[in-house]
């Protein structure tokens, strides 16, 4: 199956890689820079290759290896224990090798610096390391950060990925750098401490906190050496993307949730849930993935229990990835996911705000107040306009639960993708791995009716 071709800034990033040992790519949310690894990969004919990034970024890694990249050997560690992941990694080399393939081993910053996968890493010859999110690894004294470092070395070719190469100011480089093995060369040299003597200036008590900064041009000028940028506008695609995030339940989360499944499905092919009747149980099996037990009471009411943060910490983890004062609309069905987004928001310093039945702050959120707001599907599905927060656009849309109204949804989609939006609009589904979510995230994007999809699929079975 033939893949499509590359976009121009895509090409333009991948030939300037080809003509360095170190490349950072600084391109925005949206302009595929996953693709430009993989095609970059393909071009040196890497046999061995080593992907770190963010935990729930690696199975994008997998999905857009199927896509592009079918005929490698591909190993995605983001399932159980240290241990576990190296004996997984092990076994992928070997078949690697039996077929004659080229590896690709994927693993989140903080299990790679973790014995006993550590040790076998550094072993390994790899032909490209690819540094995705590069700006988590920015503490020039990080152990993760410090740990790259070393293990780059060993590495033939590296290239860093990046929408936010500098979230907090222009010292979060030396360290990006220094993973690129460039720290020690003509790029900023091996010292943080001289680097920041030289960028930064330096005054408060004891002339020791940075209150400044200064000999910008001269870092652009050296960065410009390495350093490929492009932002969203350089795109010319459809007017919206869809990416799916996959998390993983914790087993306690995930216990419970197969006991409801189990229960339910019964139920169905029993002939005591039909289409019809189907939904209250739906929503509480979706309620759960993301991370909200409800349980029935004697007296016949309903008490929510919090079992599990996982779509919590996935969204977490992608508001760090985007700029502050990025506006972000995080849509949802459940209190307890809304609840989510607040502390999500809290957790990486950030305001945020909410449209529901019980919060109105829509407004406050259109004059800039706060750059995040958590939207009740009910509430801010249809007739309002998310489109701009202080007068900059909002095109980065979450979905941590949907309900089961494709009507709903597809309100919800245009209340960003509509008349005044000015760029191109990414929606991040967060889909918990074998779940009900699964079922209904296909059913919403091949326009299905949900109910009766997810019911099919019982059937089926």
């Amino acid at each position: 199956m033939s893949t499509p071709p590359l976009w121009k800034h895509q090409e333009d990033a991948v030939d300037f890689a080809m003509q360095r040992t170190a490349t950072l790519w600084h391109m925005g949310l949206g302009t595929g820079k996953s693709r430009c690894a993989i095609e970059f990969k393909r071009r040196i004919q890497a046999k061995a290759t080593l992907i770190l990034c963010p935990l729930s970024v690696c199975e994008a890694w997998r999905e857009q290896h199927q896509q592009f990249s079918p005929e490698s050997e591909v190993i995605v560690l983001n399932k159980g224990s240290v241990a576990k992941k190296l004996k997984a990694a092990q076994a992928a080399a070997q078949r690697a090798r039996q077929m004659c393939k080229a590896l690709v081993v994927v693993v989140n910053y903080e299990s790679a610096r973790n014995a006993p996968l550590s040790p076998w890493l550094e072993e390994r010859e790899f032909d490209l390391l690819v540094l995705d999110e590069s700006h988590r690894i920015k503490s020039p004294k990080g152990k993760t950060s410090t740990w790259v470092a070393k293990l780059a070395k060993r590495c033939k070719r590296r290239v860093a990925l990046t929408g936010t190469v500098l979230p907090h100011s222009p010292l979060d480089i030396w360290a990006q750098a220094r993973a690129l093995t460039l720290a020690s060369r003509d790029a900023f040299g091996p010292s943080f401490f001289r680097f920041r003597r030289k960028y930064a200036k330096l005054g408060g008590w004891g002339g020791k906190q940075v209150v400044g900064f200064q000999h910008l041009d001269d870092l652009r000028h050296r960065m410009s050496h390495w350093t490929f940028q492009v932002d969203r506008s350089v795109l010319d695609l459809p007017a919206a993307m869809h990416e799916r995030r996959t998390i993983d339940l914790s087993t306690k989360a995930m216990k419970l949730y197969r006991e409801l499944d189990a229960m339910f499905c019964a139920q169905v092919k029993g002939g005591e849930i039909t289409a019809s009747n189907a939904l209250v149980k739906l929503l509480r099996l979706q309620q759960l993935t993301g991370g909200t037990a409800v349980v029935e009471d004697a007296d016949g009411t309903s008490t929510a229990h919090r079992i599990d943060t996982a779509k919590e910490d996935a969204l977490a983890d992608l508001l760090t990835d985007i700029d502050q004062g990025e506006p972000v609309v995080v849509f949802a069905k459940f209190r307890g996911d809304l609840q989510s987004v607040h502390n999500a928001a809290q957790r990486v310093g950030r305001q945020s705000l909410e449209l529901s039945g019980t919060r109105r702050e829509l407004e406050e959120w259109q004059r800039g107040d706060a750059p995040i707001l958590a939207v009740q599907l009910q509430s801010g599905g249809t007739g309002v306009d998310l489109t701009k927060c202080g007068g900059r656009p909002c095109s980065i849309t979450c979905y941590l639960s949907t309900g089961f109204s494709l009507g709903d949804y597809e309100q919800s989609l245009a209340r960003v993708h509509r008349p005044g939006q000015t760029r191109s609009v990414v929606y991040y589904h967060f889909v918990a791995r074998d779940t009900v979510d699964e079922r209904v995230y296909g059913a919403l994007r091949s326009r299905k009716n949900i109910v009766e999809a997810v019911l099919d699929g019982i059937y089926t079975n």
